[in-house]
């Protein structure tokens, strides 16, 4: 089988479906998170930054941690790995699909923490590019933010020519994966191979993927960053806090930006703005009404609704009450209806009333025969009755009248 070196990019697409068995991430995580622990609680870290994050394990431990996590990388299928890892976790976590040479451009908040893990700074290819990535980093981090780095221990490897890292697998039923992790060493650089061996129904198969990583060492990376402005360096071995060992397998650098770190609270989910009126009572409704209300009277005029303090001006402009005039607020309406005696009055549009139908003609016809049959009742005399009046019986003295 013949080696192909390919680009990173590419290696690490081929390498995403695969990625999260080779690394055997719940073990990796048991080490590492007191750690992580111990650096939130002394430094009171609120936010957090995971630079080239692969599958985006990292950014969902912090998250459950209680820290604003978010993570980037240059591959597609790594981001989209990371992306379902955190719905399969019931995690919001923000992974984004960018390179890491614009992360100031990229980002406009700081970070309280940035970490670059996994021996990423092994893939750039030389000194003043790392440079550049570190400059960008300490751009990204509020003043007194921590940065953590972790890379392999490349003294040790090139000092006794380790070849091999420690292999790792898994098992799922029937099939089975093991990786072999292997260096070639170059003049200037380390080819890196990836070997999966993959039984399936006792049948093995093998693919292997390569690329080219360049060595820093200890020594240079201090530098590098203690000249982009970082402070505060120290050394570790491995993430229990342990000193820097020449014959470790990592080397562990967590460093400091200067300043102070202030305390701030999380950031909290906005809710839409549909289901703030929902959860509203209706005291509150009315004083959020008021609120829009004071808001629309302090909005800034326009220059035709602006009237100069001398009314007698006639250089004045004429105001009118045009078709703006009933969006205008109530202050506005009152100056705009006092007007100065010199401006001239639009003239009134006539109005033509629209024709009655003739359901309204009936209707109104009737409540007038209704109004006038009230009227006449009131003034009406009472009619005589038809039953005939009883003869009245005279005396002597009423025949003497006649």
């Amino acid at each position: 089988m013949v080696k192909q070196v390919l680009p990173q990019v590419e290696f690490f697409e081929k390498l995403s479906e695969s990625y999260d068995q080779m690394i055997s991430w719940p073990d990796r995580l048991g080490n590492e998170s007191s750690f992580f622990k111990t650096l939130i609680n002394d430094y009171k870290i609120r936010s957090y930054l995971d630079v080239a994050c692969s599958t985006g394990f990292h950014v969902i431990l912090l998250r459950r941690m209680g820290v604003d996590a978010v993570g980037i990388d240059a591959s597609p299928k790594m981001i989209a790995k990371a992306r379902s890892n955190a719905i399969a976790c019931g995690v919001n976590v923000e992974c984004i699909l960018d390179d890491m040479n614009r992360l100031s451009k990229r980002f406009s908040e700081g970070f309280d923490m940035v970490t670059c893990l996994g021996d990423t700074i092994a893939h750039l290819k030389n000194k003043p590019v790392v440079k550049h990535i570190l400059s960008e980093i300490y751009k990204c981090l509020n003043p007194g933010g921590l940065f953590v780095l972790q890379v392999h221990n490349y003294d040790n490897i090139f000092k006794n020519k380790v070849r091999f890292l420690p292999p790792s697998g898994n098992r799922n039923g029937g099939e089975e994966t093991v990786f072999f992790r292997v260096l070639d060493f170059n003049p200037k650089s380390v080819d890196l191979s990836v070997v999966k061996h993959f039984r399936h129904e006792n049948k093995w198969e093998l693919t292997v993927h390569s690329t080219e990583i360049y060595p820093h060492y200890k020594k240079d990376l201090e530098k590098l960053i203690k000249s982009v402005g970082f402070k505060n360096l120290n050394c570790y071995r491995n993430f229990n806090f342990e000193d820097y060992d020449t014959t470790g397998r990592t080397l562990l650098i967590v460093a400091q930006k200067q300043g102070t770190l202030k305390p701030r609270t999380p950031r909290t989910p906005r809710t839409p703005r549909r289901a703030i009126s929902h959860t509203l009572n209706p005291s509150n409704r009315t004083l959020l009404k008021n609120r829009i209300h004071q808001q629309t009277l302090q909005q800034p005029r326009s220059k035709a609704q602006v009237i100069s303090p001398d009314r007698t001006n006639t250089t004045s402009k004429s105001l009118t009450k045009s078709s703006s005039y009933k969006s205008t607020p109530v202050k506005l309406r009152r100056s705009v209806g006092t007007l100065s005696s010199t401006t001239k009055k639009s003239p009134k549009k006539k109005t033509v009333a629209s024709r009655p139908t003739q359901i309204e003609v009936i209707e109104r016809n009737k409540k007038k025969l209704a109004e006038n049959n009230k009227k006449t009742s009131k003034t009406r005399k009472p009619l005589r009755s038809s039953t005939p009046a009883k003869k009245a019986k005279f005396t002597k003295s009423s025949k003497r009248l006649k």
